[in-house]
């Protein structure tokens, strides 16, 4: 049966209904209706894309500047912004950074944390585009206490509302950091009057420092928190308590692409529930290029789980060079609102790129379309386009389809009620979301692998001999030549001797050719003991990690190791490769391989060791 939607007539409804300003309405998470961005709900697609939503900066930006004397540099503002329905009024918590000698003197008591003050300060606004910094007496500076701030020492501050906890002192929770590692907690009868800090358990030691942001999840029964994981890069890390104290981590979640590197890394993530997933606005900081900060979007199915909807893709973008927004945009975390039909998106808004304190950023707003995150179009926008679901199952027929423009829909049945849809595009139409089902398969799609490519072996192996010098191999500590040909690699105290070079660089199964690819290096050490480790890296970003090889031996003797190209993750790990936790494909690796490293396995087994002549001997 084919049923034909004219969603223009809805538009034009909702237009003439927009006249009379509405009232913001939270927009709370709905298992039955499915957004087109997730990848599972799309089976095929003919003359259709994807296409990322342009949400529109209001005209009045930006709508609060930073123009009072304690918000000496309000940073990365990290916008806190919450509507208020009980008392009809909007609410905005952001970071203020005292970055110069002379405003943190004028503090009521000198901050200490990275030798910088922090203040959180408050603003309300009751139309969402016109906002009062209130002077609440709370806090001094220079004397006075006519100023908006709320709390003190601070930094990197979440807000939230939390209706569902019985104790009214802990109505509003506060999330913030003192360092990498070091959370803390506190908690407000009314986001005004803050409880001193408090710390919880379960965070590691490269946990925080970014725009921190939790909330209770309704669908998972827990509080969950978002911050970043720095490993020798920006990752981002989540965590989930049930009593806001004692949290338990995931691990990362997000993080840049093999391609990005270090170039481009994920910063913060703010994350909201929103239909039947999660949804957030990624900062991405491009701190190998210009170091500027950008929004992008991503989701997940689960919240653990998380996908960049198009990498690279910004969602929010800088305005102009030099302009109010042109440096840096921080997307705000919160609860999503929509009001007249209207997603409103607060961000901080900065003309100065990330880079030292003293820099300043301003409230700013977006505005999108209800479910206008992302949607499918015809890429010939002369013709119509033709997107067919996977397997769905109607939870509140008739199923709706949420679009601008006219979309055709036919329902193809399925067993045991079943049903796919066969969606099709009028030209100019905008396909966002589907109304009233769940989907019968929840898994995401497996990723897709491309064949390797099929090259006869090499003549001769890439062999490192180290005859003249070390040949661009590096020490940790130390690493030595020595004229008979050959290095040796030292460490002080009972820390793991490391050497490391790159001996081929690239796309092993075609530069070595052939299916599989000997690694093997000659090793003695002073003292036999401790397992010889062998590390390969996708490039110098992350790698995976090889054990199972002989111990240090007081003679030169020969471990090696067989590895193919084509092995899945799970077949790597079963012969012995363990990858990182932010380790990167099996395919990925051996496709951009880079360094190569071999190492004692064993703290303490060895303080040096002498390598000689590491191979790669492709058949």
């Amino acid at each position: 049966m084919i049923h034909t939607v004219s969603v223009a007539v809805v538009c034009l409804l909702a237009f003439a209904v927009a006249l009379r300003a509405g009232e913001p309405r939270v927009v709370a998470p709905d298992v039955t209706k499915l957004l087109m961005l997730d990848t599972r709900v799309v089976e095929q697609a003919a003359n259709a894309r994807l296409v990322l939503g342009s949400p529109v900066k209001h005209e009045r930006n930006p709508l609060l500047p930073s123009d009072q004397p304690w918000e000496n540099a309000t940073n990365n503002y990290y916008p806190n912004v919450l509507w208020d329905a009980e008392e009809r009024l909007w609410k905005l918590w952001y970071k203020d950074v005292l970055a110069d000698k002379d405003a943190i003197a004028k503090m009521d008591g000198p901050s200490t944390v990275h030798d910088v003050g922090w203040y959180l300060l408050y603003a309300t606004s009751k139309d969402g585009v016109a906002w009062q910094k209130p002077a609440l007496g709370l806090h001094k500076f220079a004397g006075s206490g006519a100023n908006n701030a709320v709390a003190r020492d601070c930094p990197n501050v979440g807000v939230f509302k939390d209706a569902r906890d019985p104790d009214p002192a802990r109505r509003y929770k506060m999330v913030h950091d003192v360092g990498l590692g070091k959370p803390r907690v506190r908690f407000s009868p009314d986001g005004i009057h803050w409880s001193a800090a408090q710390e919880v358990n379960g965070f590691g030691e490269r946990q925080g420092d970014t725009h921190n942001n939790a909330f209770f999840d309704t669908r998972l029964g827990k509080y969950l928190w978002f911050t970043k994981l720095y490993l020798g890069e920006r990752l981002v890390t989540r965590l989930e308590s049930e009593d806001f104290v004692n949290w338990t981590s995931s691990g990362p979640v997000l993080r840049s692409t093999l391609d990005e590197g270090r170039a481009h890394q994920t910063y913060a993530l703010t994350v909201f529930p929103y239909a039947s997933i999660w949804l957030s606005y990624l900062m991405m900081y491009h701190v190998g290029t210009d170091r500027t900060v950008d929004c992008e979007l991503a989701w997940s199915p689960d919240s653990i789980q998380w996908r960049r909807v198009q990498p690279g893709k910004v969602f929010l973008p800088l305005g102009a060079k030099g302009s109010y927004d042109g440096g840096c945009t921080y997307a705000q975390a919160g609860p999503p609102v929509v009001q007249d039909g209207q997603l409103f998106i607060y961000y901080g808004g900065s003309p100065t790129v990330h880079l030292g304190w003293k820099r300043s950023a301003s409230l700013c707003l977006a505005r999108l379309r209800e479910d206008g995150f992302a949607y499918y179009g015809a890429e010939d926008a002369t013709k119509p386009a033709v997107v067919t679901t996977a397997s769905l199952k109607p939870v509140k027929p008739p199923l709706r389809v949420v679009a601008d423009g006219v979309v055709g829909t036919e329902e193809l049945a399925e067993k045991d009620g079943a049903v796919r849809l066969r969606l099709t595009l009028q030209p100019g139409a905008k396909l966002y979301a589907i109304q009233g089902a769940t989907l019968v398969n929840t898994a995401l799609p497996a990723p897709r692998v491309e064949p390797l490519p099929r090259v006869p072996v090499r003549k001769d192996p890439a062999v490192v001999s180290f005859d003249r010098d070390a040949e661009g191999w590096k020490g940790v500590d130390a690493i030595e030549h020595r004229k008979e040909g050959y290095v040796s690699i030292s460490r002080a105290g009972v820390l793991r001797p490391i050497a490391h070079g790159t001996p081929l660089e690239g796309d092993w199964p075609t530069l070595l050719g052939g299916d599989e690819v000997t690694i093997s290096a000659r090793v003695r050490a002073p003292k036999p003991g401790g397992a010889v480790r062998i590390e390969l890296f996708a490039r110098d970003i992350a790698q995976w990690t090889l054990e199972k090889l002989p111990p240090f031996a007081a003679d030169w003797q020969t471990v090696r190791t067989t590895l193919r190209y084509d092995w899945t993750d799970e077949q790597a790990r079963a012969a012995g490769w363990v990858p990182s936790p932010i380790g990167f494909s099996w395919r990925e690796t051996v496709r951009h391989a880079g360094r190569l490293v071999i190492m004692a396995a064993q703290s303490g087994a060895q303080d040096r060791f002498d390598l000689d002549e590491v191979r790669l001997e492709p058949r």
